[in-house]
């Protein structure tokens, strides 16, 4: 077992990895009642076109397919595993990204037992077609209900936008006809291809001793059969150039904005660098749009956004991009501001050294006060798993960004960015 300490936020990770290709971490915490399990498989929305296991040819799945199995996963022939969970005096739910499917439980007794119930029950898939085609109906109203949703439509119109003709342009939970086309030989098929243990991980925290946690774990997966560890095949991710701009008529008081920048630059495959560059060009906006900037507090005073505004940088290991949003009346008029702004950022006059270790300062506080939440530290954990990297190596990588660094870093993004607004008008 690999044991890595982390002095600057007092943490040891333990990591192991199983005969059968399972990735196991323990962060032992025993001052704390809770225990939080997260196990997580590297598959998500992204992922329909593929080479199904022991199949030689690329095949492409309905939209929706992984968050659907995420949800079938959960009913067993006899009773639903939520139920399970709760009899042992634990709360579980689920979720599905872009490129994850984490399955989780949280707990203050019976630690062992949710802890093979979560095993378990992930790793026992029971899908008849009379319950998929139940579950269509189900998934559908899901789908319906969040078309009512005006920030939700707002964010997936600016996919839409950014990268037309790809994954990332779909909703993650598919579309109601997509859906329909979804069979339970189609579940099969995806689950025994990417819920391999050696194309997943458990993440594990809490009051536990680790050598007999460890030992539960690998008793378990020694007891259970898997197929031989293989690489899986994906079709390589692309998409359409950006479209320009785009809106829509919905059920609004005022106007929404989204405004994206699409990354074009091709990232290192090198995970340590990859999480430099997300941090780096965060801080970046951070200076030049945060709430202690003088562009925002202008754009707030002359009544161009409000409360609502903000943005945020993804980087995943196919796509990168920046996204803006608010509440504006004037969408047009802010849109070409934080185009102009973004594009001469080096000129803004808060981008200096002053802000920048002002910001450090806040950014590690935040951090250091988010390590008390159990579930913050799984969640985190799992969807910023570079690799190499992980959660507890964030205090390292910002004291190393200097302002030359995050210039270097913001130039790679910024030179070859494309933009994209979507507009959303009151009917």
């Amino acid at each position: 077992m690999e044991i890595k300490k982390y002095p600057q936020v007092g943490e040891t990770l333990y990591k192991d990895v199983l005969s059968n290709g399972l990735t196991v971490f323990y962060l032992p915490k025993p001052d704390y009642n809770k225990t939080y399990g997260l196990f997580t498989t590297n598959f998500g929305s992204l992922d329909t076109t593929f080479t199904p296991r022991g199949k030689s040819e690329m095949t492409t799945f309905p939209e929706g397919i992984a968050h659907f199995l995420e949800h079938k996963l959960f009913e067993k022939k006899d009773g639903d595993a939520m139920n399970f969970f709760g009899a042992l005096g634990a709360n579980s739910n689920a979720f599905t990204s872009f490129s994850r499917t984490s399955y989780l439980f949280s707990t203050m007794e019976n630690i062992a037992e949710n802890v093979e119930l979560l095993l378990d029950f992930v790793q026992e898939p029971y899908f008849t077609q009379e319950s998929v085609e139940k579950e269509q109906g189900i998934i559908t109203q899901e789908i319906q209900m969040y078309q009512d949703y005006a920030d939700f439509r707002l964010f997936f119109g600016l996919l839409q936008n950014l990268y037309p003709k790809s994954q990332l342009a779909s909703d993650i939970a598919g579309t109601p006809r997509s859906i329909r086309q979804i069979t339970a030989s189609d579940l099969y098929e995806n689950y025994q291809t990417f819920y391999h243990p050696s194309n997943m991980t458990l993440f594990l925290t809490g009051a536990f001793e680790v050598e007999k946690m460890s030992d539960l774990v690998t008793k378990n997966q020694a007891e259970k059969t898997f197929e031989a560890i293989s690489k899986i095949k994906k079709a390589p991710f692309s998409a359409a150039d950006p479209i320009v701009s785009n809106k829509l008529s919905f059920d609004v008081t005022i106007p929404k904005l989204a405004l994206g920048f699409r990354g074009y630059d091709k990232l290192s495959s090198d995970g340590l660098k990859r999480f430099e560059y997300k941090v780096a060009v965060q801080l970046m906006l951070t200076m030049i749009f945060g709430n202690t900037s003088s562009r925002y507090e202008n754009l707030y005073n002359q009544g161009l956004i409000d409360d609502s505004f903000g943005f945020d940088f993804e980087v995943g290991s196919q796509y990168h991009f920046a996204s803006f949003t608010s509440d504006t009346i004037y969408p047009i008029k802010l849109a070409k501001i934080l185009r102009d702004t973004l594009k001469s950022y080096k000129i803004e006059r808060d981008f200096n050294l002053e802000h920048l270790t002002m910001l450090k300062k806040e950014m590690l506080g935040d951090y250091y006060k988010s390590l008390n939440s159990l579930e913050f530290i799984a969640n985190q954990f799992s969807s910023n798993l570079f690799e190499g990297v992980t959660f507890f190596d964030f205090p390292s990588i910002l004291a190393c960004l200097t302002l030359e660094k995050i210039e270097k870093h913001a130039d790679k993004f910024v030179n070859d960015m494309k933009s994209s607004d979507f507009v959303m008008n009151p009917k």
